[in-house]
């Protein structure tokens, strides 16, 4: 892979961290609100800018997968993130959301996100 290539898929899996923390503070924020969500000043940018930035991390995740193959990422856990991020961009607004399962989500999205990080850093 391209060390440019490399460069922005790093600063993608970065800002995803970012997100995934923001996201998380969103929901702390929304348990212990009370009120309703502006879902088209608030929720629908979110998940828009979160979407926009997974649809062009996950290419170039999965051809850095592929290639490298490092020891602790597997295209199945790309997949899976990918779907992940689109539970958080969403549901991290909801009071209802489960607090267990909210929390789990958001753990697992940042694993996988160091991983990635850990694995581009190894191979430069």
């Amino acid at each position: 892979m391209k060390e440019n290539t490399r460069s922005v898929l790093k600063h993608l899996t970065n800002e995803l961290i970012r997100l995934n923390k923001e996201a998380e503070a969103y929901y702390t924020k929304a348990r212990e609100e009370e009120g309703k969500v502006d879902f088209f000043g608030v929720v629908k940018p979110f998940a828009e800018e979160v979407a926009e930035i997974r649809d062009q991390w996950m290419p170039l995740a999965q051809a850095f997968v592929q290639k490298e193959k490092p020891l602790h990422l597997h295209p199945s856990q790309l997949q899976q993130t990918e779907e992940n991020l689109e539970i958080v961009a969403i549901k991290s607004f909801y009071k209802k959301t489960s607090l267990k399962r909210q929390m789990e989500t958001f753990k697992s999205v940042e694993y996988v996100l160091h991983q990635m990080i850990d694995a581009i850093e190894k191979k430069v």
